[in-house]
């Protein structure tokens, strides 16, 4: 003889698994009686989902928007020449304001890549590759490495050495920026030391607004 049974297990709040179980009772076949005590139920493996688990977003700042468009002002024509190169697509995505370097060799071949609050613009130099970015992310400085916090430069101005080269951020208009140098020979002077990176924060003055920017800027499209 078969029964089948409805089990509703609770795991947790609001959360229930419906198993059926099938019992087997075992019968006398010489009267067709149910032998007492002889039901079996076979054991039912219900298989949980693992709990879903969300990342909290980083925390972002707010931008100074007054102060870009009066950078953006600052830069005049550079602004445009310099972002000649890069995909307009992409600049228009860019929801913080652009810093570019006021050096059209390290531009002429630059390529930027928009994640609407984020961007990264990568460029080729002889023997070496540069890398600038922008976020309103608010990231914790490492401590597993040691920076050098330059007191002279733009605000919160720091400089790390990586694996292949030097890597500095500092904030402006409310946005984190990295300036980031790597050079494919160890003995290469620009990475050897912190002078090239600072040198090229020190050009990375040029303000671009794309169509998202001057959006949140007030300034229409």
């Amino acid at each position: 003889m078969i029964a089948a049974a409805v089990v509703v297990t609770t795991l947790g709040v609001g959360v229930s698994v419906v198993t059926q179980v099938t019992a087997q009772t075992r019968v006398d076949p010489a009267t067709g009686a149910a032998i007492p005590g002889a039901t079996r139920i076979p054991p039912v493996l219900t298989r949980v989902p693992p709990p879903i688990t969300t990342v909290p977003p980083r925390p972002r700042g707010r931008v100074d928007w007054q102060g870009a468009v009066g950078g953006l002002r600052q830069s005049g024509g550079s602004s445009e020449s310099l972002a000649t190169n890069l995909d307009k697509a992409e600049v228009d995505a860019t929801k913080v304001p652009i810093l570019l370097p006021n050096d059209p060799k390290i531009m002429a071949g630059a390529r930027i890549y928009s994640f609407g609050d984020y961007y990264t613009i990568t460029a080729d130099a002889p023997g070496a590759g540069i890398s600038l970015s922008g976020t309103t992310a608010i990231i914790p400085l490492p401590a597993t490495k040691p920076l050098k916090i330059d007191p002279v430069g733009p605000e919160g101005l720091t400089v790390q050495r990586t694996v292949d080269g030097q890597l500095a951020s500092f904030t402006r208009y409310g946005v984190l920026y990295t300036v980031e140098v790597r050079c494919e020979k160890a003995g290469d002077l620009r990475c050897a030391d912190d002078n090239y990176v600072l040198g090229l924060v020190g050009k990375t003055t040029t303000v671009v607004l794309g169509a998202a920017a001057r959006a949140e800027a007030g300034l229409g499209g």
